[in-house]
């Protein structure tokens, strides 16, 4: 059985200026570094059997303020990564029309199938008390999958705040 913390990283200064981020290592604003503490207070009485993140630096940054320190080894992978906006990555939101997405934007169908890798893995390799920090759309998606949640209302999981935790059995 395992125990899944499921977390998305800190506040970034492309989250405050409204740019799509998806691939690129983002920038933890001081309000995102005050977060990752005050989230590490939170779980500071929990004894995590392994850590796991994106490999992309907010969530690596965050996972760093999480272990204040310690010498602990954790496993970073791609599959954890935010969404892949293709030709938007750096883009302002209000500058592009949402409802035409390039062709090389990651879809999320393709999100959807990763997060399920990511359960399917995790189920593969690990028990116990699980510590994975991860980015808004792929979470959701992750706790789409757990949840048998389809695709078609992935809407209906609320939106996960920056630094926000949420625990999950997996069987």
């Amino acid at each position: 059985m395992i125990t899944l913390y499921l977390v998305r990283h800190g506040q970034t200064k492309e989250n405050l200026e409204r740019i799509f981020q998806g691939h690129l290592p983002g920038t933890l604003t001081e309000e995102g570094i005050e977060q990752a503490k005050q989230l590490r207070e939170e779980l500071k009485d929990i004894k995590f059997d392994s850590i796991i993140c994106s490999d992309l630096q907010r969530a690596v940054d965050t996972v760093d303020i999480l272990l204040d320190g310690e010498e602990v080894e954790y496993y970073r992978t791609e599959l954890l990564r935010e969404i892949n906006w293709g030709s938007w990555t750096g883009m302002l939101i209000k500058d592009v029309d949402i409802k035409n997405l390039p062709s090389d934007v990651e879809t999320q169908e393709m999100l959807y199938e990763r997060a399920g890798n990511f359960v399917k893995y995790l189920k593969n390799n690990y028990d116990g008390t699980i510590l994975a920090v991860g980015h808004g759309l792929i979470n959701r998606a992750i706790q789409a999958n757990i949840q048998d949640i389809p695709l078609s209302n992935i809407r209906t999981i609320e939106r996960v705040n920056n630094c926000e935790v949420r625990k999950f059995i997996i069987r």
